[in-house]
């Protein structure tokens, strides 16, 4: 398996690169909290045969990425991030984040313009007070309990009608899948977590909601955009759709990034 090293955490990562043709634009893609780099796989198939490259890769503690014991924060994870561009040789890229990761990805957008091209948002957790009994809740549950319940209710309370039971099988599955330490970790990022300097953004921005996500209700997102400085930005509500958005509906998430990315060219 590919490993990058980068500080002292090894990061478990895969580059889709189209074949035989010149990438039109780098992609990469952080996921959110109980998932992987595998949350994206079908969209990035799907953007690799439109001729562009995707580098996705599992965060400190999830998926294959091995537990530090080294607390994250939003700042590390984008940290992170550059760094697997630096050892891949990006020097510019489309970031893409999922929830927690779109946290870091707006992060990103406002603060280090000289290496992000464009974020997209799916599903952005918009930081505040009041989501941290949640987390608090999840952390004593899983130090108590391990994953399994979370892999018995995230399934099924965070996704939309349109969910397939395929869809929720493979949600359990990354969360059966979790390091629970890392897991914990990665909750406590999210409680810490502060709104990035949305104003400050200048880089053109998509947000994709889900309408029926509870995780990152439409409002907060609807007030990110709001907030965010570009005039080069779009909220997409997508219809059925709950906080999983590249599992339950992987073509429509497709067909709006194309349509952003041919916009803003």
């Amino acid at each position: 398996m590919p490993f990058l090293r980068v500080g002292c955490k090894r990061i478990h990562y895969t580059d889709f690169k189209p074949e035989n043709h010149e990438a039109r634009e780098t992609f990469v893609c952080m996921h959110g909290l109980g998932s992987s780099q595998d949350y994206y796989h079908a969209v990035a198939l799907g953007l690799q045969a439109h001729k562009f490259r995707c580098i996705m890769f599992d965060t400190t503690g999830a998926g294959r990425s091995p537990y530090t014991q080294i607390e994250q924060s939003i700042q590390s994870l984008a940290d992170d991030l550059i760094g697997i561009l630096d050892a891949l040789e990006v020097p510019k890229a489309i970031v893409v984040g999922h929830s927690m990761g779109g946290i870091v990805g707006a992060h990103l957008a406002a603060e280090r313009s000289d290496r992000v091209v464009a974020a997209i948002l799916i599903g952005p957790v918009y930081p505040n007070d009041s989501i941290a009994p949640v987390f608090e809740k999840r952390i004593q549950t899983v130090e108590k309990e391990g994953m399994e319940p979370m892999a018995n209710t995230i399934p099924y309370a965070a996704l939309g009608k349109k969910a397939s039971p395929l869809a929720k099988g493979f949600i359990r599955e990354l969360l059966l899948g979790q390091n629970p330490a890392g897991y914990c970790s990665n909750c406590r990022v999210i409680i810490n977590a502060k709104p990035p300097n949305y104003s400050k953004i200048a880089v053109p921005v998509l947000i994709l909601a889900g309408e029926e996500d509870k995780s990152a209700p439409l409002e907060g997102c609807q007030k990110m955009f709001d907030e965010i400085g570009t005039s080069e930005k779009r909220l997409e509500v997508m219809k059925g759709v709950g906080h999983w958005h590249c599992v339950e509906a992987f073509e429509d998430v497709g067909k709006q990034i194309l349509s952003f990315y041919h916009e803003i060219q």
